[in-house]
Order: C-alpha cells, then structure tokens, then sequence
C-alpha cells in the first residue's frame, strides 16, 4: 500500500468509526502507563506517542503533568478527535500529522511509545523497522528510553482495521 493509501485508509477508519468503535479502544490506557512509568518520566521528560491517534493516552500524560508530549498519527481525524476530546488542554501537546516510517524528528524524546504505527506501516513480513527514527544515532535511537508499546492483539487488529498485518 503506497503513502497515500495508507493515509486514505486511517482517514476513512476515523471518520467512519467512534473511537470506541476499534478494537484497540481503551478508555484506561493503564498497561502504556505502566511502561511509560518504568522509563520514570518527569514533568520535563519528552514524550511522543506514535500512532496515537484519538487514543486516551495523551489525556493521562497532559493530566499528570508532563509538558512535552508529542502525538504523531498518520490520520488528521484521528488527532481532531483527541484534540476535541482535550478542549483547551489539546495546546499543551504538539500534533503531529506524519507516515511514522518517513518522517524525521528534528528533536529526542525520552520516551518513544508506539503503539502499533510499525505494524501498520504497510511493510511486508517480519518485524517492522523505523528506517530514520530508529537509525544508528537516530531520535529514537538517542532517546533515554526507547520503548516500543505495542498494544495491539492479532487478528483482532485486522477484523477492526481491514487490514492484513
């Protein structure tokens, strides 16, 4: 599936979906909490959520605290939603609209979580990489902790999503 597709595709899920409507909803994303929690982030610590989307997660940190959160989703819907969802507290997070495999960080975070953007990136067979993030040296490379937060469940993903994974 080329980038455009992609994008398409994530668009059309959250403008035809509630967010409770996919089978990774979670109204209490305590299990990303707990892994974030174990790279002991302070309120200064950065912190981007990969494939965040219209996920709950960004309200916890911005709740807790943190003043450096970072969403990056492919869906421009998908970040409309959770930027509705925070009202005025949506300005204290950086949205970003960007296909994770191309696009570049021009800063390191100190926790990198992703919740599924890798699996979706449309490339074939095995693990999925992060070809500029995650290079030698790169952002997520760089980063204190760099974790890989999948929260996801097979088969399940893909009856919700339609797409093979």
């Amino acid at each position: 599936m080329n980038d455009s597709n992609r994008k398409a595709h994530w668009e059309t899920v959250y403008t035809t979906k509630g967010e409770n409507e996919v089978s990774w909803f979670q109204e209490n994303p305590a299990p990303s909490l707990e892994l974030i929690g174990v790279a002991n982030p302070t309120p200064q610590s950065a912190i981007v959520d990969i494939g965040g989307g219209a996920s709950h997660l960004v309200d916890s940190l911005v709740a807790r605290g943190f003043g450096h959160v970072t969403v990056l989703d492919i869906s421009q819907a998908a970040l409309d939603v959770a930027k509705a969802r925070l009202g005025a507290r949506a300005g204290q997070v950086q949205w970003v609209v960007a296909d994770v495999t191309q696009w570049r960080p021009t800063r390191t975070f100190d926790v990198w979580h992703d919740r599924g953007g890798l699996p979706f990136s449309g490339r074939s067979g095995g693990p999925r990489c992060l070809p500029r993030a995650s290079e030698a040296g790169g952002p997520a490379r760089r980063s204190r902790h760099y974790r890989d937060v999948c929260d996801r469940w097979p088969g399940k993903m893909q009856r919700a999503t339609g797409r093979p994974i």
